[in-house]
């Protein structure tokens, strides 16, 4: 019993992030790693685990949290009203509450899989939970870009194709570009419905990147997901060279002064003919 007044509860709650359903609650004392809770996800999908840490000591305590994959690749972070933590300080007998977010990279490696939470305090005292994964392929979609790279213009506007796929077994609704862009960069998609595919299919769609003309010049890094009613693709990085016209201005004229230089020597050298 002195153990276990000492000890980190960690309930963990799972929701899924959509409108219309919701995985049941589970939740566990991690003193025992062995007592798992279930996770089902897609790829390129984030789902977010609600947890509650309580600290039953009589002092107060820092503990640092981590997650970590066992076979697939995943990306996580920690987050407490959407900014993100890594670790949080708890009064005697208070309790917190925290999001692991957890989205998959990449093609998964296996299609049961596990993550192992962990809190550690200060003194070194951890405590873990080992949480399930099961990877569905039911909707899944994967994006390239018909472009290596884009240059465009200040103020100026550039237009782009991507082809997207349904890997999944079942149709997707609405499916649209998600851009990522720098400061102030707009982005404007041909169809504002999205588009639709069947299992096996592959569209395309385009869009317009609209660059400020207070942009300088410069090489930036464009990002984009292919983003349905059902799931979300992993998202892909465009380089885009972005010139302004006055520079190209000045190059031109660089240009015609050197012309207009070599006429001028040969001229003198050759002499009239």
């Amino acid at each position: 019993m002195k153990r276990l007044k000492k000890t980190v509860v960690l309930l963990l709650i799972l929701t899924v992030m959509t409108v219309t359903a919701s995985i049941s609650a589970f939740a566990a004392d991690v003193v025992n790693p062995n007592i798992t809770a279930g996770c089902v996800i897609s790829p390129g999908e984030t789902k977010k685990a609600v947890l509650f840490l309580q600290n039953q000591d009589q002092t107060n305590h820092s503990y640092k949290l981590s997650a970590a994959g066992l076979a697939n690749n995943y990306e996580m972070y920690f987050s407490v009203g959407g900014s993100p933590v890594d670790s949080v300080m708890l009064q005697p007998g208070s309790k917190t509450e925290f999001d692991l977010n957890i989205s998959v990279k990449g093609t998964p490696a296996q299609n049961e899989d596990g993550i192992t939470v962990k809190a550690v305090r200060e003194d070194g005292m951890e405590e873990k939970m080992n949480l399930s994964i099961q990877i569905s392929k039911e909707y899944a979609v994967s994006m390239n870009s018909m472009m290596n790279q884009i240059d465009i213009l200040s103020g100026k506007s550039g237009e782009m194709t991507f082809s997207i796929t349904n890997t999944g077994v079942r149709d997707l609704t609405a499916l649209k570009i998600e851009p990522e862009l720098p400061y102030k960069w707009f982005a404007t998609q041909d169809s504002n419905t999205g588009i639709q595919l069947k299992p096996g299919e592959t569209g395309t769609v385009k869009l317009k990147l609209d660059v400020p003309a207070s942009q300088a010049a410069g090489n930036f890094t464009a990002k984009f997901s292919a983003v349905s009613n059902e799931t979300k693709s992993e998202q892909i990085s465009v380089p885009v060279t972005v010139k302004t016209s006055s520079g190209i201005a000045y190059w031109m004229a660089g240009i015609l002064i050197l012309i207009v230089g070599f006429t001028l020597f040969q001229f003198k050298r050759h002499g009239r003919r």
